[in-house]
C-alpha cells in the first residue's frame, strides 16, 4: 500500500476535512546507472570547485544567485529556512472555479485526497457531490517539502484529485516567446466544414490504455535481449588493501603497466622463461565470469567482442592468446 506524501486538512469556509495525500502518477521511465565501458564500475558525480577542481564538502556549499560578470548575491541555507512558508498542515480554499476555465498548461502534477479516517467519510463525500454537480474545482493554497503551491482540487468519481498548478508568472507568453507569433486568418466554408468533417470521422473515445510508449518497450526488450547474454557485466569486489605479503607482487604488477625499463627487463626475462619450456599448458577458462573473458577480449582488442556470448568470448581468448598478446590484468 502507497504511503501519504502529506497529512493535513482541507478547509472551505467553516468546513474542513481531515486528509492525506497519495501520488496519483509513477514515471515508468526506465533508470539506468553510469558505468565505465567494459566493467561494472559505477561512475558517480562529485561536487567540486569549477575553478581549482577540488572537492567541495556539502556543508561548505552556499546558495549564489547568479547577477551576471562572476558575481553573486550569496545566501546562507539559514537564511532561506527563516523565510520559508513553514510547516502549515492546512489545503485552504480561497474560492471555486469552473473547471473547464483552467487551462491545462498549469496544471504540473496530480494527486489522490482520501479522508484520514471514517468518521470523516461523509464531510468527504458531500464535498465530492457538490463539486461533481457543480463542474467546478476548488482553487487553494497548501505547503509541502518546503514550498507553497497553488492546487486545484476537483471530483473524479467518488475520490478528490489535488492538482498543484504552475503560478501565473511561471507560465510563458505565446507572444513573447515565439519567435512569429501565428495570425488566425480568414479560412473559406468549404475548408472548415471538410475539417470538421475529418475531425468527426477521426473522433475516438478517451481511453488511455490504448495508448503506449512505443520507445519504453524498445528499451525493455533490448534490456530483456542482453540479460538472455549478448552483453551483461557483473560488478568486480572493491579491491582489497595491499598487504606485506602481496606488495612485490602489486609493485611488479604495476610496473607491467608503467613499460618502465625495470618493467620491460622483467618481461625480457619471462619471455625467456617461457621460451625455455617445450610445451606451454593453455590456461583453462571455462571458469571465468563473462565480464572477466570481456576483459580479457579488451586487453586482446578483439573485434565485436561488446556482441559476443560468454561461450563466443571464452572461444575468442583461447584462440587469441598464442598470438603473443598480452592477457587482461585484472
Amino acid at each position: 500500500m502507497a504511503r501519504a506524501t502529506w497529512t493535513g486538512a482541507l478547509t472551505f469556509g467553516l468546513v474542513t476535512v481531515p486528509v492525506s495525500i497519495f501520488s496519483a502518477t509513477e514515471d515508468h521511465t526506465t533508470r539506468f546507472r553510469q558505468i565505465q565501458r567494459g566493467t561494472a564500475d559505477r561512475v558517480r558525480i562529485r561536487r567540486t570547485n569549477a575553478r581549482t577542481g577540488d572537492e567541495v564538502a556539502f556543508n561548505e556549499i552556499v546558495k549564489g544567485y547568479d547577477l551576471g560578470d562572476d558575481q553573486y548575491v550569496v545566501l546562507e541555507p539559514s537564511e532561506l529556512d527563516e523565510i520559508a512558508p513553514g510547516r502549515s498542515r492546512l489545503i485552504e480554499v480561497s474560492g471555486f472555479v469552473d473547471l473547464a476555465a483552467v487551462d491545462p498548461l498549469f496544471f504540473v502534477s496530480g494527486y489522490y485526497l482520501a479522508p484520514r479516517g471514517e468518521e470523516f467519510a461523509q464531510v468527504y463525500s458531500l464535498l465530492v457531490e457538490a463539486l461533481e454537480e457543480s463542474g467546478r474545482a476548488a482553487i487553494a493554497t497548501m505547503v509541502m517539502r518546503g514550498r507553497q503551491y497553488l492546487t486545484a482540487v476537483r471530483a473524479s468519481g467518488d475520490v478528490l484529485e489535488l492538482h498543484t498548478l504552475h503560478w501565473a508568472d511561471e507560465v510563458r507568453d505565446p507572444a513573447e516567446e515565439l519567435p512569429s507569433p501565428p495570425v488566425r486568418t480568414r479560412v473559406s466554408a468549404e475548408q472548415l466544414s471538410a475539417a470538421k468533417q475529418l475531425i468527426d470521422a477521426m473522433s475516438v473515445d478517451w481511453k488511455p490504455a490504448d495508448y503506449r510508449d512505443e520507445y519504453e518497450d524498445r528499451v525493455r526488450e533490448l534490456i530483456d535481449a542482453k540479460r538472455s547474454g549478448q552483453e551483461i557485466v557483473t560488478a568486480e569486489p572493491a579491491p582489497e588493501a595491499t598487504n606485506v605479503i602481496d606488495l612485490m607482487e602489486a609493485l611488479r604488477r604495476s610496473l607491467d603497466r608503467s613499460g618502465s625499463p625495470t618493467a620491460q627487463k622483467s618481461r625480457a626475462t619471462t619471455v625467456k622463461k617461457r621460451a625455455g619450456r617445450k610445451q606451454e599448458q593453455k590456461e583453462d577458462l571455462s571458469g571465468l565470469s563473462k565480464a572477466e573473458l570481456y576483459q580479457r577480449a579488451t586487453a586482446l582488442d578483439l573485434p565485436g567482442r561488446s556482441k559476443m556470448t560468454r561461450e563466443e568470448l571464452e572461444r575468442a581468448v583461447a584462440a587469441a592468446a598464442p598470438s603473443g598478446r598480452a592477457k587482461a590484468v585484472a
